[in-house]
């Protein structure tokens, strides 16, 4: 199974750039919230293609750009592939909390329309999408993959469905559902196994009579080992049968208390190859997870306001208001939507009813900001021209950074690791 390793050195432009295209972070979310991991009816994410998403996104839309070349292999990649690992949190929506939120995109690979930096792995690129004639390539199954290192314990993900979930425990039983304040209701559910590390996953409830008592829940508090407490505002009191999974990785948690990713983690992803097969990574890692910031003031205003006139746009966190913990690479991700987002939440991204634009930046080093040239906000602007973007959704992201490349025989395929913090905004135009 012999893979090249990429060092973390001049490497680790390679290793992100291919990777967000997220996140970004990315994913398969739900009704309007993020869904990283398959989970909560949360408020958001940053993902591509579905609702609101991860960081990430449903189309991992990586070129071949980023890419090593294959241990000189003459071959071309045909698959990309990003494991974003972030402490994701939403401008302006402390209610909506924090949380972890893991993202395994694994798609086919896909030339950008725009570079920056042509054939390098820094700088900006950009990728254009008709919903009709040329969507976002979907997600495939890799195989399972563990993330470990994080303070909550490893973590196993698999390919369920369209996208990846990573389940930490399931099990059916006995439940009932008492309605608390807050928004909030207590779920008991005989002989679970519930504890304090839950707290900031997702319960995903199925069985009960009244709608409202079903679905993906972000676990607030555990009351012991069989009564967990949600943010459910719709929780109506009901005895029912209930089959339930936890789900770690699903995004952000009301009034979490934990930091999923702290100072000096390291974390180390590991990749059982199966499904379509298209990698043979081993481990990646251990990297050093990326620190929490504060963006500057100015960045703050326009991760909400993303401009659509083509001009060009600085984000970071080393300006005025702002601070940069330690962090590797800094990424920024921005993704549009022209779906029908009416009586929707602030956060919901539905699916592009004609265009989407995605346009990811990276640098390596440097002092915590990224401009976003006109030429790739421009895609944008033409986009809105054609078919009126409806919400525009960008990530900011401070990393740590790992990376695997097929060997030769095979397709110079790489999969990227990413782990740190990011921030979400949300432009209605």
């Amino acid at each position: 199974m012999g893979l090249s390793r990429n060092p973390v050195s001049r490497r680790a432009a390679v290793l992100i750039t291919t990777a967000f295209a997220v996140a970004g972070c990315c994913e398969n979310p739900g009704d309007d919230g993020h869904e990283g991991s398959g989970g909560a009816q949360t408020s958001a994410g940053s993902g591509s293609s579905g609702t609101s998403g991860g960081d990430g996104g449903a189309s991992s839309s990586s070129g071949t750009s980023g890419g090593d070349g294959g241990a000189g292999s003459g071959l071309a990649p045909t698959h990309s592939g990003l494991i974003s690992i972030q402490d994701i949190s939403i401008l302006g929506a402390p209610q909506a909390g924090h949380g972890l939120t893991v993202q395994i995109l694994f798609t086919s690979a896909k030339p950008p329309r725009y570079e920056e930096l042509p054939g390098q792995p820094t700088g900006c690129k950009g990728w254009v999408y008709d919903a009709q004639d040329d969507p976002p390539p979907p997600l495939t199954d890799q195989g399972v993959v563990t993330i470990s290192g994080l303070a909550g314990g490893p973590i196993d993900c698999r390919f369920q469905g369209s996208s990846y979930v990573c389940p930490t425990h399931s099990g059916a039983g006995q439940a009932s559902v008492t309605a608390a304040e807050m928004g909030t209701a207590a779920y008991a559910v005989g002989g679970a196994m519930f504890s304090a590390a839950d707290v900031g996953r997702t319960l995903r409830v199925d069985g009960a009579a009244m709608s409202g008592n079903n679905g993906a829940f972000p676990i607030v508090a555990v009351e012991s080992s069989e009564v967990a407490i949600v943010a459910n505002p719709s929780a109506t009191q009901e005895a029912f049968a209930a089959s339930y999974v936890v789900l770690a990785g699903a995004g952000p948690v009301p009034g979490n208390p934990n930091d999923p990713i702290t100072s000096g983690d390291e974390v180390v992803v590991a990749i059982e190859p199966g499904g379509s097969t298209a990698f043979k990574a081993a481990n990646l890692g251990p990297l050093v997870a990326g620190e929490a910031f504060e963006l500057d003031d100015a960045s703050q205003t326009l991760l909400g306001a993303v401009p659509l006139d083509g001009t060009p746009m600085t984000l970071g966190c080393g300006g005025q208001g702002g601070s940069c913990g330690a962090a590797q690479g800094t990424i920024v991700r921005i993704t549009s939507t022209d779906g029908d987002v009416q009586g929707a939440s602030s956060f919901a991204m539905p699916p592009p009813a004609d265009k989407q634009v995605e346009v990811q930046c990276v640098t390596v080093g440097g002092d915590g900001s990224i401009t976003v040239p006109a030429e790739a906000m421009q895609l944008f602007q033409e986009a809105h021209q054609a078919s009126s973007i409806t919400r525009i959704r960008t990530a900011f992201m401070r990393e740590g950074v790992a990376s695997a490349t097929n060997p030769a025989p095979d397709p110079p395929n790489t999969v990227h690791a990413l782990a740190g913090h990011g921030i979400l905004g949300f432009t209605s135009p």
